[in-house]
């Protein structure tokens, strides 16, 4: 008589006793537990809805856990997420059963309607971290001469994949699903690069799962709202300007807005084309003081602290009265803000770009900052009219960036109109120096503070006057 219910044999590959369950409705998860030997799977047989049997690929996969996984998950090193531990043990147990066992996952566990569903959500809901395990725990494979990933597998990350070009959403949202794309894969393949004849151990899944766990914890937030959903054309907004028209478009425009604009645009597409599939960190930053010996005030054109208006309470001026009426005594506003000049070995500026800065923006602050290896230097070279000699200026610059995001901290506490003058390739330290979370955290800073990028001194030079009325 036929059986409806299909049984898995634990003890086949084992040799030890089990206990197996079959999930209930109350109890849906399928797991196993090799220190008590017992495993809770699903026992029916074809799907009612697609006629496609997932039971047995969920069956198939717990006896390879049961067959390869450890009785523990052991001591997690410091910092390491037990989810990471699970998606990567994922991945190798599907690899094993594929390429040692002939024993391919090639099916799906869920009806792909359900998965497609679950995706569409994903995308508009979950965080990067998410996204990055759910891809993990679905790298299936099969065998074929060579192992390829299985038609499931490669669905699921289509999907995400397709979802990244997805004009539809916000260029912030298609980089993070690129990103989390980029993530899983190689954190799969580097799991399945193995030593011919050997196999990848459970050892292996620990430490990859320890440098794994910094990223989950980095892009564990769920998105922003605003930043998942495209941006709409603002009332008024001619469709050119709403696709954008170009640097020199923009930058003759002047305006702040349209600057900030600039900005961002170039950040977000620097993390949707640039990025590496690291965490990059940034150096330690140190700010220094240095006396000012150039006295710049009798060059700089103030202009008088007081001007002559036509209103006023303060009949200062009152031999003007027959000339023009601007007899009364009015305080001037004076340009200043501060400025923050990237000083690595991409920039070039000297003292008497400074000068020409300061004559436009007599109340400016001006800092630069540049690093080596694991640290940088953030250095204040002019202020109140004064600024350092050249000889410091030459001293001081190249070298690298390595501190950008500590560097823009500084500056968004710095009184406004704030100005970053930099090429905006944004690197830390170590070999991930140009991580994903690095530009996304320059982003992040310069949209919280209205912090204005422009390339180079011949554009504060350009736009100064037009931006920085304090």
């Amino acid at each position: 008589m036929y059986n409806s219910k299909a049984y898995p044999y634990p003890q086949i590959v084992t040799g030890e006793d089990w206990n197996v369950y079959e999930n209930t409705e109350h109890d849906p998860q399928p797991r196993t537990d090799n220190l008590n030997r017992q495993m809770y799977v699903p026992m029916n047989r074809e799907c009612e809805d697609c006629g496609v049997n997932h039971g047995r690929m969920i069956r198939r996969h717990e006896l390879g856990h049961a067959k390869w996984s450890p009785k523990t998950m052991g001591k997690l090193m410091r910092g390491t997420r037990a989810d990471c531990i699970h998606a990567l043990e994922e991945v190798r147990i599907n690899y094993l059963l594929a390429a040692r066992a002939k024993l391919p996952c090639d099916e799906p566990v869920l009806c792909m309607e359900k998965v497609q569903a679950t995706i569409l959500r994903m995308v508009k809901t979950a965080s990067v971290a998410d996204i990055i395990l759910y891809i993990l725990a679905s790298k299936t494979y099969t065998h074929d001469n060579y192992i390829l990933e299985a038609v499931i597998s490669r669905d699921v990350v289509d999907a995400f994949y397709q979802a990244s070009n997805d004009e539809t959403l916000h260029i912030i949202r298609q980089s993070e699903l690129k990103f989390a794309v980029q993530v899983a894969n190689n954190y799969a393949a580097n799991l399945i690069n193995h030593r011919y004849n050997q196999w990848p151990s459970y050892r292996k899944v620990q430490k990859l799962a320890e440098k794994l766990s910094h990223v989950i914890n980095e892009f564990i937030d769920k998105p922003k709202a605003d930043e998942v959903n495209a941006p709409q054309p603002q009332p008024g907004e001619s469709e050119q300007e709403s696709e954008g028209e170009g640097d020199e478009a923009v930058a003759a425009a002047g305006s702040a807005d349209e600057l900030e604009r600039r900005m961002r645009t170039s950040l977000q597409e620097d993390m949707l084309y640039r990025s590496g599939s690291g965490i990059g960190e940034w150096g330690k930053m140190e700010i220094h003081e240095p006396p000012m010996s150039v006295n710049l005030r009798s060059r700089i054109n103030h202009g008088r602290a007081y001007r002559p208006m036509d209103y006023g309470y303060n009949p200062k001026y009152i031999n003007r009265y027959c000339i023009d009426k601007k007899i009364f005594k009015q305080k001037q506003r004076v340009k200043g803000g501060t400025i923050l000049i990237d000083a690595s070995g991409s920039m070039h500026f000297n003292g008497k770009d400074i000068l020409e800065i300061m004559m436009l923006l007599p109340a400016v602050n001006i800092a630069m900052y540049n690093g080596y290896y694991e640290g940088g230097h953030l250095r204040i070279i002019a202020k109140n009219g004064m600024r350092v000699d050249d000889t410091y200026l030459d001293d001081h610059s190249g070298g690298g960036n390595v501190i950008d995001g500590p560097a823009l901290r500084w500056l968004a506490e710095m009184p406004p109109r704030r100005i970053w003058v930099s090429d905006m390739k944004v690197f830390g330290i170590g070999r991930n120096s140009n991580g994903y979370n690095l530009l996304r955290d320059c982003y992040d800073i310069c949209t919280a503070n209205r912090i204005i990028n422009l390339k180079d001194i011949d554009e504060v030079k350009e736009h100064a006057l037009k931006l920085n009325v304090v």
